[in-house]
């Protein structure tokens, strides 16, 4: 990835946030911004951005020229051969996000999504689209995606391996990256006890890490050594003891309930370089064992502390926030 101008970044989308209230862009598949999109047509997003609900924003396809501007460029035209009578179209190859600005109480906040497709629309019927239809996951999402380790120690000694087909004996075309995991049965380890939001966020925490540390990059590297993921920590925690039960489902099915009945709001946004320091868990490492991972083990004290961190890179910071 080449060197990004972070305050050069964060100046523009400022600026723009300042004069119009809200901006648009698009980054890579990290959070990572690539280049400035122009105001949306029509834009339907969640008026709560703790809701996981899809995100769909319609911009003109071409510029004020007339000439395709370089949002289609990249997400339409690379792709025009694989036109269906729906319109819809696979996003270039590559992952990209959706990414919007807009003031919050403590300065401009980030949100967004992976983009997943497109749809353009040929009003002129020219060939040529003049508006395209952005489709998005939220930012929030993350809650769904990560699985809420019943035993995280067993994810941590969990090795990736190529593996050719499944077991069925179905053939993949190209190798997949598998990692066998040992899934808890005893209610020793899936039961959590606690103030809700320190359950909620050393359960998300440490479920990161654990998918974090089974998958690794094409160079072997693993994911838990270079975090795009985060939890954050306040200073002070106040909500009422809870019981959860972690079974390996998704984080938001596992939380959500008991979040909202402790009287708490899950919610994630992405940070830049720059932005004021995160607090949250000191990061685990590879080299790291069980035992030093564990964020509030039975028997010794942690090496997992609380500090403020920064970054060299975007990052989606996972919140969970007392009501106020």
């Amino acid at each position: 990835m080449a060197d990004i101008d972070w305050e050069s970044w964060r100046k523009h989308v400022d600026y723009v946030v300042d004069k119009r209230d809200v901006w648009y862009g698009i980054g890579d598949g990290d959070g990572n911004p690539l280049f400035t999109l122009p105001e949306p047509i029509n834009k339907d997003t969640p008026d709560q951005w703790m809701e996981s609900t899809d995100l769909e924003v319609t911009f003109s396809a071409r510029g004020t020229d007339g000439e395709i501007n370089r949002l289609t460029d990249l997400l339409v035209m690379s792709a025009l051969r694989d036109f269906d009578p729906s319109g819809k179209l696979p996003t270039a190859q590559g992952d990209y996000m959706l990414l919007v600005a807009f003031p919050g109480e403590d300065g401009v906040v980030r949100r967004g999504g992976m983009i997943t497709h497109v749809e353009a629309h040929d009003s002129d019927n020219d060939g040529v689209p003049a508006e395209i239809t952005v489709h998005a996951l939220n930012i929030m999402d993350v809650w769904n995606t990560i699985p809420a380790a019943s035993w995280p120690a067993a994810w941590w000694a969990a090795a990736p391996y190529p593996n050719e087909g499944d077991e069925s004996g179905l053939m993949y075309k190209t190798p997949r990256l598998m990692a066998r995991i040992e899934l808890a049965t005893r209610t020793t380890f899936t039961w959590k006890h606690g103030p809700a939001g320190f359950v909620i966020r050393r359960l998300a925490q440490e479920s990161l890490d654990a998918t974090m540390m089974t998958q690794a990059d094409p160079g072997g590297r693993r994911w838990i050594d270079d975090p795009y993921h985060i939890v954050e920590v306040p200073r002070t925690d106040l909500s009422p003891t809870i019981d959860l039960e972690a079974k390996d489902g998704f984080l938001w099915e596992t939380v959500a309930g008991q979040a909202e009945n402790a009287g708490l709001i899950l919610g994630a946004y992405l940070w830049w370089p720059g932005d004021k320091p995160v607090r949250s868990w000191s990061l685990a490492n590879s080299r790291m064992s069980p035992a030093q991972v564990d964020i509030s083990p039975s028997q010794g004290t942690s090496q997992r502390r609380e500090i403020l961190q920064t970054f060299s890179h975007a990052m989606i910071v996972m919140t969970v926030k007392e009501v106020q």
